[in-house]
């Protein structure tokens, strides 16, 4: 008998899943003045593709896999919450881009290695990395 915590915890999970559907949906416009992630969708057979088997796998899983990925089979009211909570990601995507460029004025995506002689990571830890030491160069 599956217990409260195991429905808690697959509730969580269907809404991770659904929020990352959406947030596939607002990557597909990332540029400034692509407000409508909509537009052209039906286009991109290979991404409605994706999107629907991310959809059919989850609902499979969930519903079926039991004991096997330990979850627990929710019903329509659940679902319809966790696909509520993965649908907002669309407005904050839309909030997202009305907020000024300029508040990230100060990050730098820059694939240089930091002079510290040490080989690091490209990505955003270089990014912290860099950043910290230009920080405690300019305080010294």
């Amino acid at each position: 008998m599956p217990t409260q915590k195991t429905l808690h915890f697959t509730i969580i999970f269907q809404a991770f899943v659904f929020m990352q559907v959406f947030n596939q949906i607002n990557g597909r416009k990332i540029f400034e003045g692509e407000l409508n992630v909509f537009a052209g969708i039906l286009a991109n057979n290979l991404f409605v593709g994706i999107v629907l088997l991310t959809i059919v796998v989850q609902i499979v899983m969930v519903e079926l896999g039991g004991k096997a990925v330990k979850t627990y089979p929710l019903g329509w009211r659940e679902n319809a919450w966790c696909l509520l909570l993965g649908f907002l990601e669309l407005p904050w995507g839309l909030a997202i881009k009305f907020l000024p460029v300029k508040w990230f004025a100060c990050l730098d995506i820059d694939d240089a290695v930091p002079d510290d002689g040490v080989q690091a990571l490209k990505g955003v830890s270089t990014l912290v990395r860099s950043k910290s030491k230009v920080l405690r160069r300019d305080s010294n």
